[in-house]
């Protein structure tokens, strides 16, 4: 449970372009005292990734293509450090990293319909860009991947659809205010 004195920490997972980075550029305007740690800031360089793959081709989509050690090491600073009432840490695989998960204290995931992603990705630049077929042999098998070791792994979590962007950020939104308002009683 948490603690009137302590910081809430959120984990907001979920789908690839399932809208979790549009839901957490809105909730600091409406959450006060509330800061995002963005996963995607913490993806390793092609270089640094590729020595975690030397059997073939960078999966993005997996723990070993990001610096998830900074992120919890900065997230731990941040609430040592910190006035502040929220941390979120979202990304597309903030539930799937043990040393992470032990740090959250709600765990929101995102779902997304396949259709909907594809049709987000597509307006999306990545850099690497997506090579040939990587959408559908390697995006959607891992999220595929994803959702059942979070299903199987990781106690607590609230199960969210993507498919209504305003529903999804309301949902995710009232969810963190009555975690706020239950602490404070």
């Amino acid at each position: 449970h948490l603690q009137l004195s302590m910081v809430l920490v959120v984990g907001l997972g979920g789908g690839t372009n399932a809208g979790k980075t549009t839901i957490c550029q809105r909730l600091p305007n409406t959450l006060p005292h509330c800061h995002v740690i963005n996963q995607d800031k913490y993806f390793k360089t092609l270089a640094e990734a590729q020595l975690s793959f030397p059997e073939g081709d960078v999966n993005w989509e997996t723990c070993p293509a990001l610096k998830m050690e900074d992120l919890v090491s900065d997230l731990e600073q941040l609430m040592e450090n910190s006035q502040l009432d929220i941390i979120i840490v979202e990304g597309h695989l903030v539930l799937n990293y043990p040393p992470l998960l032990r740090l959250l204290h709600l765990r929101i995931f995102v779902k997304v319909e396949r259709e909907l992603a594809w049709t987000r990705r597509l307006t999306r630049e990545y850099d690497p860009p997506d090579g040939p077929g990587y959408f559908e042999e390697v995006v959607w098998p891992g999220y595929q991947k994803i959702v059942e070791e979070v299903r199987e792994t990781v106690g607590d979590v609230k199960w969210l659809e993507a498919s209504d962007p305003e529903v999804c950020y309301q949902d995710v939104e009232g969810i963190i205010r009555d975690v706020m308002t239950s602490a404070r009683m």
